[in-house]
């Protein structure tokens, strides 16, 4: 099996320091991470509903292998303010999904990604954000760029606002354009209000093991 890209474990490193660094979490979803150190083991079954609850803005979260939920997961951890780093050697998410995919043998890549982090984080210029000169116009008359958020409470009357987690934190949003959301679905806001909704991806197909054994 080839090695992972090294760009790739570094972009995966450095997600995974400036969480540790800002004092956040990083968390590891795997059946086997509970054996890694300095990292908050989360199981695969209830990966959404477990993160949803104690993920802050800053964490990381490493998403090993496949998992009917994976890629929802993915979808939601930017309106969290969660970096989502996938790590696999099959089944590989869509483009767009996750921060970052690093493939390989997760058994390998995780604590590989884990121990660069560690060096990464005695190095602050190499944990600063890159600085993009931007030439577009749209910079000029709106710096409010198009952000993701997860509902978590519907308008409880007709043109009243949802409340809305992003990874700025819990906002009021104006949902008029939309009409009807409900708790869990994804939107996109621009200048407060939701523009757009969000459809999440479909469940990923994992073989069950029956099929593998046949």
């Amino acid at each position: 099996m080839s090695a992972a890209p090294a760009s790739d474990l570094r972009i995966a490193a450095v997600h995974v320091a400036r969480a540790q660094v800002l004092g956040g979490t990083v968390h590891v979803v795997g059946d086997d991470s509970a054996a890694l150190s300095g990292v908050r083991a989360v199981g695969q079954g209830d990966a959404v509903e477990i993160l949803r609850a104690t993920a802050r803005s800053g964490d990381a979260a490493i998403i090993v292998g496949a998992f009917a939920d994976r890629d929802r997961l993915l979808a939601r951890l930017p309106a969290w303010g969660v970096a989502g780093i996938w790590v696999g050697d099959a089944q590989r998410p869509a483009d767009g999904v996750a921060t970052v995919c690093v493939a390989g043998d997760a058994e390998v890549v995780v604590p590989g990604i884990l121990a660069i982090a560690d060096d990464l984080r005695e190095d602050p210029a190499a944990l600063q954000p890159a600085i993009v000169e931007c030439t577009d116009e749209v910079c000029i008359t709106c710096s409010d760029e198009g952000r993701l958020g997860e509902v978590l409470a519907a308008p409880p009357v007709l043109f009243a606002p949802a409340r809305v987690r992003t990874a700025d934190g819990q906002e009021d949003v104006d949902v008029t354009i939309l009409g009807h959301v409900r708790p869990g679905d994804l939107v996109l806001i621009h200048a407060g209000m939701a523009i757009a909704t969000v459809p999440l991806p479909p469940e990923v197909p994992v073989p069950i093991a029956a099929e593998v054994m046949s």
